[in-house]
């Protein structure tokens, strides 16, 4: 029961009326000073008592246009309609601005990639521009899986789709038009040539489209960023498609979303970090692409039908399969120039090779057959280009591994039994890879089953690039550039004047530690031919690559994988020029480095290189500043 602490005979208005009075005449609603104020009015004519008491008007004459009740709060529904609405009046207004200025030149497009547009899903209506904000959608992801995986697996929870919008400067780039269908076009056109782990045939039948979401478009988002050059004067990391796309990426995690669209999103995205030396964020997104391979269960898809549900098609199961591979590529591929540990463990017996790439993407298991994971990722079998680049990647993998191995002990002053067949047997494995791709080099991809050998050489060091096609070739550079990368990466391992004693220092005198083994030095003897004479041939394949980066439609397709391969050749010629200073090296090193400048107009971490060679030459000049400096001041003082 309600108390008032009122004295006796005012009541809550404030008026004081005697018990034994007439009642006075009442108004059949409250005034307008209480209704506003919230507050409770006795509605005494003609002024109530809130009123009288606080000395201000009472007004009861527009009572009638005053609602009796609050007015109820628009739904959802109602709000998108409104929203769409706005959206439509602003493109109204926008297409009327635009008549009136002349068109500019259309510029020839790649034939367009054909998309069912009724499979499209549509696009949600478009909110008002505003910044954006991280969605407060709350994640309804099971638990389980990671606190308790038994109770997971026994109670059959299943995995719930986020319910999440997609944030409005997402759907600001891709409702453009026919934004979706261009990026369809352009991306598979371009990084799909080198890097094909999307099934092109389910994006142009729909079957990743039919429960279409934020999901799809990130992935829709991520392949746009990947395709889009950044134009001159913006800085990579401030890329508006890269910043909307790292944001989208952080929602979608918080909303505990699981899906394949997503993660392939995330390899786009960090292919983009990787290529315009976004660091560390690069080296952080390999890391959680990492995490996510356990959490979908891939590569096989038994493991994979907790978090992605069971495979129904051919090609569903490849695709999971080369989204793994992707993920390991780039796991090997970012450790070149660190030497740091993998986030992925190396494939067992159980895991399979991708098939052939045409196969894969006409969606036909007859023309290709599961190729097994071989005991050396050597083979003389044609192959596929992203079959190559895998094996590429297999080949960088032992050698990073024996080499971290080596810088481990040397830090430890432990040093490693040198093993002589086992180095043999890696660097002749590299060599005769390189030569086997070269040979691979035609207009038209070799047809499956077909061999092609290597040619016979006493030594491990790669014989001449042979010249190059545009059709095909610009596929397998990758491939090709990682295998040479290798090699510069273990001859370098070796050829260093302190690798041929068995303690930390090089110096002579009777503190030096002994010498290593004949064998040892013999090798280390070989790397120091070996690492110049496969600097001079990535010096002809930077002259080839070149001569096709004239063409925009080849410039598309270059892969940020090629561009470690060309650094190590420019950085090892700045080495040998500068303790040589023979003529040949420096236009060697001219040739790459002007290569290296061509394809930083499409991935900017080639600036990069050219910056870190750049200190370099800073820092020689002011050592020889100084030891001309000293050698002055001895002269000078006859000492």
């Amino acid at each position: 029961m309600a108390c008032f602490f009122l004295p006796s005979g005012i009541d809550e208005g404030g008026s004081n009326q005697s018990p034994f009075a007439p009642p006075p005449s009442k108004a059949q609603q409250a005034c307008v000073s209480c209704r506003k104020q919230k507050r409770k009015c006795d509605k005494i004519l003609p002024t109530c008592g809130l009123c009288a008491r606080m000395a201000r008007p009472c007004d009861y004459t527009i009572l009638d246009t005053i609602p009796q009740q609050q007015p109820a709060q628009a739904s959802s529904e109602e709000l998108a309609t409104l929203q769409a609405r706005l959206c439509e009046l602003e493109n109204r207004l926008n297409n009327a601005s635009q008549s009136q200025q002349p068109p500019p030149p259309r510029q020839p497009s790649p034939p367009t990639m054909h998309i069912n547009p009724e499979i499209l899903p549509p696009l949600p209506p478009k909110p008002p521009s505003s910044l954006w904000s991280p969605s407060a959608v709350p994640s309804r992801f099971p638990t389980s899986l990671f606190l308790d995986l038994d109770a997971f697996n026994w109670s059959t929870t299943p995995i719930p789709t986020p319910n999440m919008p997609i944030p409005s400067e997402v759907l600001d780039i891709l409702s453009r038009g026919t934004t979706v269908q261009d990026t369809a076009t352009e991306y598979f056109h371009g990084t799909h040539a080198w890097f094909p782990f999307i099934s092109r045939k389910r994006m142009e039948l729909g079957l990743s489209l039919w429960e279409a979401g934020p999901e799809l478009a990130f992935l829709f988002l991520g392949m746009k960023l990947v395709s889009t050059p950044v134009n001159n004067g913006v800085e990579p990391a401030g890329n508006p498609l890269y910043t909307a796309a790292k944001r989208f990426w952080a929602s979608l995690e918080q909303a505990g979303s699981v899906s394949l669209q997503f993660v392939q999103g995330m390899v786009l995205v960090t292919v983009y970090e990787m290529g315009h030396g976004i660091y560390p964020a690069a080296w952080i997104s390999v890391g959680v692409l990492g995490r996510w391979v356990e959490v979908l269960g891939l590569p096989g898809f038994r493991r994979g039908g907790v978090a992605l549900g069971s495979v129904t098609t051919w090609t569903e199961s490849e695709e999971r399969r080369r989204l793994w591979w992707a993920i390991y590529i780039l796991d090997r591929c970012i450790c070149l120039g660190n030497k740091r540990c993998f986030c992925l463990p190396e494939p067992d017996e159980s895991f399979v090779l991708p098939v052939d790439d045409k196969a894969f993407d006409e969606g036909n298991p007859t023309l290709s057959p599961t190729n097994p994971l071989p005991t050396t990722p050597f083979t003389i079998q044609a192959l596929s280009p992203f079959t190559r680049l895998v094996q590429s990647a297999l080949l960088l993998s032992r050698t990073l591994t024996h080499v971290r191995t080596v810088i481990q002990s040397n830090i430890s002053n432990r040093p490693v039994p040198f093993s002589l067949p086992l180095l043999t047997s890696l660097a002749t494995d590299l060599v005769n890879f390189t030569q086997v791709i070269q040979s691979e080099f035609s207009p038209e991809p070799p047809s499956p089953g077909t061999t092609t050998t290597p040619s016979s050489t006493s030594t491990f060091l790669p014989t001449t690039i042979t010249s190059v096609s545009p059709c095909y070739t610009i596929s397998l550079l990758p491939s090709l550039s990682v295998a040479l990368s290798t090699l510069i990466l273990l001859f370098n391992t070796y050829c260093t004047p302190e690798n041929q004693h068995l303690g930390p220092s090089p110096l002579p005198g009777p503190e030096a530690p002994p010498l290593q083994s004949p064998s040892h030095i013999s090798f280390a003897q070989q790397s120091m031919q070996g690492l110049r004479e496969t600097s001079l041939k990535i010096r002809e394949l930077s002259l080839e690559l070149l001569d096709l980066l004239v063409l925009p439609s080849q410039e598309k397709k270059l892969s940020p994988l090629c561009l470690d391969s060309l650094y190590a050749s420019m950085a090892t010629l700045h080495w040998l020029w500068k303790e040589g200073g023979d003529a040949d090296v420096r236009e060697a090193l001219e040739d790459v480095r002007r290569c290296i400048s061509r394809t930083s107009m499409r991935w900017r971490v080639s600036r990069e290189y050219l910056e870190i060679l750049k200190r370099q030459d800073v820092s020689f000049a002011m050592a020889f500043r100084a030891e001309s400096g000293k050698s002055c001041l001895t002269r000078v003082d006859g000492s």
